[in-house]
């Protein structure tokens, strides 16, 4: 799988943005957590949930291929506008039960476009995958890995809270290098939304790495969160009581809301422009 995404994704810049950095030194951070789309990994669509037309249509021809279904464009296009129904539906059924942020599980989505194309429908997982990335390119955002294995090295525990999916790992992995399951980051430490039902800003998955955090001893202003998006990242991360950098890194991703870039800055505790900017913010 991971052979796959390095096969199928091709290398990103990052595009600058006209942002002032913001570099406090924080000299009690035992816990760094981060985003992932748009902060570990530059996405061309600037979120997952956000994706490409032309690029969405190709993914469902080799999605429908794999599936064993024909290739046929005109089908494609249909399929894109119900694959993004049969979301709003998933999502419209959990807000219904109270969920106010919702967050589907792909492969039930998937189940159901298969299901309502009759198609066989063997390897959901596959397809949903080959979709994935040919709808949202994404690549390393430059330093991630590097930053990543220097704050491991240091003793800092890491972590991740970041809306997702089943195949976000092995994209991470496939980009990056970086081994989220079964690597450096403990298990506990792992917050997806589609594991979780529910995605960003929802306070429930921050106070839940909180808790995580806590039984290692780490109170919550000894995290410090690093993503891209102001609402979703840095104001839920700072309700819980965490330390919150807005990363600034590549303006397709930087999203500060109704609040104005200057605003989104000066309520960040931290402002990078680079990932490699945590070694001077945490001394070391």
């Amino acid at each position: 799988v991971v052979d796959y995404v390095r096969a199928k994704m091709k290398p990103l810049t990052p595009i600058q943005v006209e942002c002032e950095r913001l570099l406090i030194k924080l000299c009690d951070i035992r816990s760094v957590v981060f985003d992932i789309y748009g902060t570990l990994m530059i996405s061309a669509a600037g979120d997952i949930s956000l994706t490409n037309e032309v690029q969405s249509v190709s993914g469902m021809q080799e999605a429908f291929r794999i599936l064993g279904g024909s290739e046929d464009r005109a089908k494609a296009e249909v399929a894109v506008q119900q694959y993004q129904i049969e979301i709003k539906r998933s999502q419209e059924e959990k807000r219904k039960r109270g969920v106010d942020f919702p967050e589907v599980e792909i492969r039930e989505v998937w189940a159901a476009l298969a299901e309502k194309f009759s198609l066989p429908g063997n390897d959901i997982e596959a397809a949903a995958l080959a979709y994935e990335c040919a709808a949202n390119p994404c690549w390393e955002m430059p330093g991630a890995k590097t930053t990543i294995d220097l704050l491991q090295e240091k003793g800092l525990v890491l972590g991740i809270i970041s809306n997702a999916q089943f195949y976000t790992p092995h994209v991470v992995e496939g980009t990056t290098g970086v081994v989220l399951r079964g690597g450096i980051i403990p298990e506990e430490m792992i917050i997806f939304s589609y594991e979780e039902g529910e995605g960003k800003p929802s306070r429930r998955l921050f106070e839940k790495l909180a808790v995580a955090a806590k039984k290692q001893g780490i109170q919550p202003e000894e995290i410090l969160y690093v993503g891209n998006d102001f609402v979703k990242d840095i104001e839920p991360a700072q309700e819980v009581g965490f330390r919150a950098a807005l990363f600034a890194g590549d303006a397709r991703s930087l999203r500060t809301g109704s609040a104005s870039l200057s605003e989104a800055c000066a309520t960040a505790d931290v402002v990078l422009t680079e990932l490699a900017q945590l070694r001077e913010v945490l001394g070391l």
